[in-house]
């Protein structure tokens, strides 16, 4: 898994890609012809300090890389996806981690009705 880097990478992605929310957390993703690209993000409009964004983005990562790759790893495909952290307070980790796995659940339920259809 890499990061998700370049910016008509990320114009692309946020042009074509669809997207999907949990509250405090909304994936926009987009299928990737040749492997998994991930990138973070937090809003500077509720989080005006870099310290607070920084470590925000720190603790996704972790919980990103934990248990993204088993989840990938169920899916056929290859992905292009930025985790967005909408929310407006700095999450607890443990928190940020049901957050994510329900996010997950989302994500993997709207991609096998896509594959279905």
């Amino acid at each position: 898994m890499e990061r998700l880097k370049g910016k008509k990478q990320i114009e692309q992605l946020f042009e074509n890609g669809s997207s999907v929310g949990a509250f405090p957390l909304r994936m926009v993703y987009l299928k990737h012809r040749s492997e998994n690209l991930v990138g973070v993000s937090v809003s500077k409009k509720h989080f005006k300090t870099a310290v607070d964004r920084n470590r925000i983005k720190r603790l996704l990562r972790v919980v990103v890389e934990k248990q993204l790759s088993e989840a990938l790893d169920v899916l056929d495909s290859n992905y292009c996806l930025m985790i967005l952290y909408v929310g407006k307070e700095v999450p607890k980790s443990s928190k940020l981690e049901e957050d994510f796995k329900f996010l997950l659940k989302r994500f993997n339920k709207k991609e096998a009705n896509e594959v279905v259809s």
